[in-house]
Formats: structure tokens, sequence, C-alpha cells
């Protein structure tokens, strides 16, 4: 039986169905969000109500949605031993707000690794993360106004954004014969909730460490990768292929990717790695767990710790990581 609520925001009439008494509910006339009970509730008169509130599912009510996390998050990065330029960028952007007693923060992680001469690589690498920051500006600024829901829309949202890049660094390299051919692989992240939206182009990775279990959860684009898959190519004989540096795709290289993406659950004591290859040219997987293993709860420790890892290990390329630990 449809009952009324009174909006206490705008005093509006909403006709909502009664199994939602004790749920929030989102007034269709100011937007706001409200908990509908006996004192603001009726039995609704048998007329036309001109604003409907829109029940907010149970994603949005306490305490079905789990406690956000405190997310520790840093970056460090090395041109290494060999290199004389650091070509890697990455980029960190947090937005946190609150809305009634509901708290949220909006996280953009991405490490670019540029490849190309005459500055080509540092500047594809730079162009790819100012290209998702700006095309990803617009979204962030409607989750904060309360216009989408970011789980909906997150991994669309990143596939247009690092196209958007590609396109931005294949225009530049269109422009200057000196850099034509520049590019850049990338991994990029959302963090919305309690989840990680990941997308990447090209070899650089991410990793998740939970329950004690490391987990590369990006494949490398790559030719060797391409090999593997195939069969024509055993484990063991990867590491040291003459093509192992050679991508199957690059930000920048045509003008449209292929991202691909993987959805991840975040707990508590969690760890999150977004890297270039520059670290997986030094550590191993096992290596790489074991520095996780070891290190104190802290990204800035951690982070800090797998750079001069790879540089002692002698940092051949550059190297850069974004590290999230939940707490």
């Amino acid at each position: 039986m449809p009952i009324q609520a009174t909006c206490p925001y705008c005093a509006t009439l909403c006709s909502i169905g009664e199994q939602h008494v004790g749920q929030m509910v989102r007034c269709f006339a100011c937007a706001q969000v409200f908990r509908v009970h006996g004192s603001n509730a009726a039995p609704a008169a048998p007329v036309s109500l001109e604003f409907d509130a829109i029940p907010m599912p149970s994603f949005d009510a306490e305490p079905e949605r789990p406690a956000p996390l405190t997310l520790d998050i840093h970056a460090a990065t090395s041109a290494g031993k060999v290199r004389e330029h650091n070509e890697d960028a990455y980029l960190i952007r947090r937005q946190a707000w609150s809305r009634l007693d509901d708290r949220c923060e909006l996280v953009l992680l991405a490490v670019a690794d540029g490849m190309g001469g005459y500055g080509g690589g540092a500047l594809a690498s730079a162009l790819t993360v100012r290209a998702l920051q700006s095309a990803l500006t617009p979204w962030f600024d409607g989750a904060l106004a309360g216009q989408l829901r970011p789980e909906q829309t997150a991994i669309d949202q990143l596939r247009g954004a690092l196209t958007q890049a590609s396109q931005a660094v294949h225009a530049a390299a269109q422009a200057d014969a000196q850099r034509k051919g520049m590019g850049a692989a990338a991994v990029a992240a959302v963090l919305w909730r309690n989840t990680a939206f990941v997308g990447h182009v090209g070899d650089c990775r991410a990793y998740q460490f939970h329950e004690g279990q490391l987990t590369q959860v990006t494949k490398d684009q790559t030719l060797v990768q391409r090999m593997l898959d195939q069969g024509t190519l055993q484990p063991h004989e990867a590491a040291h292929h003459p093509a192992r540096n050679e991508l199957s795709q690059a930000i920048g290289r045509r003008p449209e990717v292929t991202p691909e993406f993987c959805q991840l659950s975040l707990g508590r004591g969690d760890w999150l790695i977004l890297a270039c290859d520059g670290l997986q040219a030094h550590l191993s997987h096992a290596e790489l767990r074991k520095e996780i293993e070891l290190a104190l709860p802290s990204a800035s420790f951690l982070a800090e710790r797998l750079v001069d890892a790879a540089n002692q290990r002698g940092g051949s390329d550059n190297c850069t990581v974004i590290v999230v630990h939940g707490a």
C-alpha cells in the first residue's frame, strides 16, 4: 500500500511503497536523502502526486553497507641506476565529502611509463596522467553533487579516459616529427566504497595482497604474454625473451586503445599496488610477496622500500609505484 512521507528539507509529500518505511529515500523535488519513519509517514490519499520519492537501494542504507576503509596511499618513483631521466609519471587524486551521515571518498590513481626518444617518453607519460585527470573531472564533480553512482559507471569512465589519453598522446606525436611513435603504458584505478576498479594498457601492472596471497590482477599486453597465452612460449623463457619489452598495445600508438579491466573488493589489511615495469624487472612475484609480508602497515614504507629494492637489484629502468593500504 502506498504511503506519503513528508520530505524534511522541502516539505514535499512523496509517495512511496509501504515496504520502504525505515529506509532511506531520495526526494524527487529537492534530491535530498531522508529516512522514512512513523512521524513523517501517513497513508496516501487516492490522488495523483507530482513528486514520487525514489527508494534508495540497500547499498545506501545502514547497516548493510560495510564501514568505509581508511585508505593510506603513497607513491614513490626513481630514475633508477642506469637511465639519466625519469620518464614515468603518476597521479593521485582524492576527493572526500560527507552527505548527512554518509562519508564518501572517491580516489583516482594512475601510473604511466613513457617511451620515445627526444624526451618523448616523459611527454607521453605526462600527457597521459593529465588527460586522465581532465577526462574524469566532470565525473568527480557529478559524484560530489550526488548526480550519479560511481560504482555503476567507473569502468566506462576509465575506458573513456584512457581512450582520451591515447588520442592526446597520438596527436602530440603526429605534431612533432622527432616524437613520432612516442607512447606510454598505463594502469589506473578508481577506489570507491571499498572497491577498486582497475584498467590498464600495456605492461604496467596492478597487484592485490589479500589474506596472505599476492595476485597480479592485470595481464600484460605484450607480445611475450600473447605467446604465453598461445602456448608457443614457456614461462621460464619469458623473462629473457628478446621481445619481452614489446607492447601489443600502448597509449598513443593509435588514437583508439582497448584497455582491460577488473574489479576488486578491498578489505582491512589489504594492499593494492600499481607499478610500471621497472618493478617487475627486478622483483619476482615471490620477492614482491616477501617484501609485502615484511612491510610495516604503512603505504609510504612499502612504496619507498619497493623502489629501493628495484634499485638495489640493478635499477635498470625507471621505477614508479603507488601503494594503497586499507585499515
